[in-house]
């Protein structure tokens, strides 16, 4: 592995490493002529259907994933010559993705420990190429414990009022984590597409409690009345399906998401409520990221990816982003 040469990264559409004649795709928009195309993880905005000669780096779970959500990956590698997968704590199956000793890609990645979800592993690699979604020194995430026993205090309080509750999350992820923490209370709804989601983590030996599934285009009118949770797609207050609900049953809607740690968020979205779980790292984590990589060379993208790379290279690290890779504040608020 010491013999092979040095890699080189460029951004478009993608990331793409040249390594020697080797050239991999990491996360493309679309279909790749690469010799290796890398999928990270399962969010859409890193998706696409590759073409029949695609060869295709991703873990089965995120082909399993990938499947329910409409994406058919094809017949995925975990692994192949001078390449290793390690966890990247963002969501079931996630991975980041070792090229030699030369580069180390994050994709979509946690610093921290959630329910059964676990953080980023990290590797020793020359290059470093991380997403800096929350790469201000504003964003910082409490322990997730802590989060669980205000949201449940706050459960607790619209149960003792009659009043139910709606949990709100991306229905991959996030809202995998919900139904995990908040499954002691009954009943218990699921939005259909998070029961989708849930049961392929239920497959994948995910322990998740078994709920009533909602449809929202049949079960509006069929809800009790008095307490219940539900575990919902992310939604502003003011769409369709949750101004009904608030009308008819007296609904509390609750958003997580990191951007909450700002107070304007929670007004933005039209909840009642919102706390800031993140699949992210925060501030602190993707620094600490950066140490465990050790690199001469970081490449940000997403977010806030030049203020991270101007204090990455304050701290003495050759650092800048790859802008041409840059997606709209919507993608990355939806994948969070």
């Amino acid at each position: 592995m010491t013999s092979l040469p040095k890699a080189s990264v460029t951004a478009n559409g993608g990331i793409q490493v040249e390594l020697g004649n080797t050239r991999f795709d990491l996360d493309p928009r679309g279909a790749s002529r690469a010799d290796y195309t890398f999928v990270s993880h399962a969010h859409i905005d890193h998706m696409h259907n590759p073409s029949r000669n695609e060869r295709v780096i991703a873990s089965v779970e995120t082909t399993d994933l990938a499947l329910a959500r409409g994406y058919d990956l094809g017949k995925t590698m975990a692994d192949a010559d001078d390449v290793e997968l390690y966890d990247s704590g963002h969501i079931l199956g996630s991975r980041a993705i070792k090229i030699a000793d030369e580069v180390y890609y994050t994709g979509d990645a946690s610093g921290r420990e959630r329910a059964f979800l676990g953080k980023c592993t990290t590797r020793r690699a020359r290059i470093l190429v991380m997403e800096t979604t929350y790469g201000l020194p504003d964003y910082i995430f409490p322990q997730p414990a802590k989060l669980v026993r205000d949201v449940n205090s706050l459960i607790s309080e619209s149960f003792d009022r009659g009043r139910p509750i709606v949990l709100m999350g991306y229905p991959l992820g996030k809202a995998q984590l919900l139904s995990y923490y908040f499954s002691s209370w009954e009943p218990l709804y699921y939005h259909q597409s998070v029961a989708l989601m849930n049961g392929v983590h239920v497959d994948h030996g995910v322990k998740l409690k078994p709920g009533r599934t909602f449809d929202p285009e049949k079960d509006v009118d069929k809800l009790p009345h008095g307490p219940w949770v539900m575990v919902s797609p992310m939604s502003s207050g003011r769409s369709r399906l949750m101004a009904q609900l608030k009308k008819k049953y007296g609904a509390i809607l609750v958003s997580f998401s990191g951007w909450a740690v700002k107070s304007g968020y929670r007004h933005s979205m039209g909840a009642d409520y919102s706390f800031p779980l993140s699949d992210h790292c925060d501030y602190q984590e993707l620094l600490k990221l950066v140490e465990g990589v050790s690199p001469e060379v970081v490449y940000t993208v997403h977010g806030f990816a030049a203020e991270f790379a101007g204090d990455l290279r304050q701290m003495g690290f050759s650092a800048r982003p790859l802008s041409s890779y840059q997606s709209s504040l919507s993608d990355y608020v939806r994948g969070d």
